[in-house]
């Protein structure tokens, strides 16, 4: 017996079978998560090497021509390219389209490891960086309302946490703001008048600014992990660290010209006896601004299968959370792709359901028949609904490529369903 005489003779089972596809079919549609862009790994990895305060000519002689050597015989490696500038080291590996680019990362990072010595000691170590639209921030917040250095000491203690927690979020990142920094700047003549170098400077405050084991102490059954606190805390303490001890009778014969310093007459010379220390910044080298005004942001990433949408939904609710947990601080969205794909995808949906309405009209015109015409205008939306559990099935998440795909097939239902 054929299909179609089947299906006539059993008109309830056919329409159970039906029923129970548009069932699937929503419930995949639930599930599916939603992105602007489908999973697309390009064939590229990006070598990134520093090596501070070295020029371009040796960057590139003694990092990126390794390097590039190294990578030449890298499996599907189709051509290697290379930036070098003053300090960095850049080199693009581009591979023939479909490897698969986990094992070519891996195949990349073992040829690194064999490089071993042949890289300056001082160079940092290669990081290996992917190409994938996925990874650009799905939102950027911008936090404003104080000075930036409270701001960024609370977007980093408070907002980036909380938003680290929510389910989808892999990373939030702070830009801009001001880092807390101390500043020493060294007076030549009283270093020279010392007799006292930089590098005994830096020793000293290495040696002063330490946090380490101090052994551990039994307690009957317990064992009690010790540990010795000795970092500076204030710009009083960095003052106070001893550069040098000097003999009682140079003290003596220098106390008029060495300065007014507490400890030169115990013979100690201390970092505030050769240098004006001062609590600033660090040079700032992100700026952030909101509506022209200067404010710290923060740039969420998300995990590569959440969905885009929902994600920016928890956002928002932690987001107002942290408005009445601190009114004093202006919390704004300057940009977020779940607008951005719900107006990409409302077109599309838009010009699906337009597309099937119209197929419908033109129908109805030239056929002059309603059973035929209504017959094919639910084949349409069925075999729509239905699409989405074979997406479920094979991990295609709801994007404008895939809606897009959806809506040129409605022209082939609608010429299979004539037929």
């Amino acid at each position: 017996m054929s299909l179609p005489r089947g299906s006539i003779r059993r008109p309830v089972a056919v329409s159970m079978f039906y029923v129970a596809v548009i069932f699937l079919g929503f419930i995949s549609f639930s599930r599916l998560p939603i992105d602007l862009l489908p999973d697309v790994a390009y064939p590229k990895l990006v070598v990134y090497t520093t090596y501070a305060g070295v020029g371009p000519a040796e960057v590139e002689r003694l990092v990126t021509t390794p390097i590039e050597q190294e990578l030449a015989a890298v499996p599907g490696m189709q051509n290697v390219e290379s930036v070098t500038r003053e300090g960095v080291s850049l080199v693009t590996i581009r591979f023939v389209w479909g490897t698969d680019m986990d094992f070519a990362a891996l195949n990349v990072r073992e040829r690194l490891d064999n490089l071993g010595d042949r890289l300056p000691e001082m160079a940092e170590r290669p990081v290996i960086l992917r190409t994938d639209p996925r990874s650009e921030p799905i939102m950027a917040i911008s936090v404003a309302g104080g000075d930036l250095a409270s701001l960024k000491d609370l977007a980093e203690s408070v907002f980036k946490r909380r938003l680290e927690q929510i389910d989808g979020i892999a990373q939030a990142s702070v830009t801009g703001g001001l880092d807390r920094e101390i500043h020493v700047e060294v007076d030549p003549q009283q270093l020279e008048s010392y007799g006292l170098t930089i590098q005994q400077i830096a020793d000293a405050l290495d040696a002063a600014n330490v946090s380490m084991p101090g052994g551990t102490v039994r307690r009957g059954r317990y064992r009690y992990t010790l540990r010795t606190l000795g970092e500076l805390q204030n710009v009083q303490e960095v003052g106070d660290v001893v550069i040098a001890r000097q003999a009682s009778s140079n003290s003596n014969s220098n106390s008029n010209s060495m300065g007014q310093g507490q400890g030169v007459g115990q013979g100690l010379i201390r970092l505030r006896d050769v240098a004006k220390i001062d609590d600033g910044f660090v040079d700032q080298e992100s700026v952030a601004r909101f509506n022209g005004k200067e404010a710290v942001g923060l740039l969420l990433f998300k995990e590569s299968a959440a969905n885009t949408v929902r994600v920016a939904g928890r956002v928002d609710d932690v987001l107002a959370q942290l408005r009445r947990e601190y009114p004093a601080v202006t919390v704004n969205v300057a940009m977020s792709q779940a607008g951005f794909i719900g107006d990409a995808i409302s077109n599309v949906v838009q010009a699906l359901v337009l597309g099937g309405i119209l197929a419908f009209l033109v129908l109805f015109l030239f056929l002059r028949d309603a059973r035929y015409t209504v017959a094919i205008a639910l084949a349409i939306p069925i075999s729509v609904v239905g699409t989405f559990a074979l997406m479920q099935a094979f991990h295609v998440s709801l994007n404008i490529m895939s809606l897009g795909g959806l809506a040129l097939g409605v022209g082939m239902l609608v010429d299979n369903s004539i037929v």
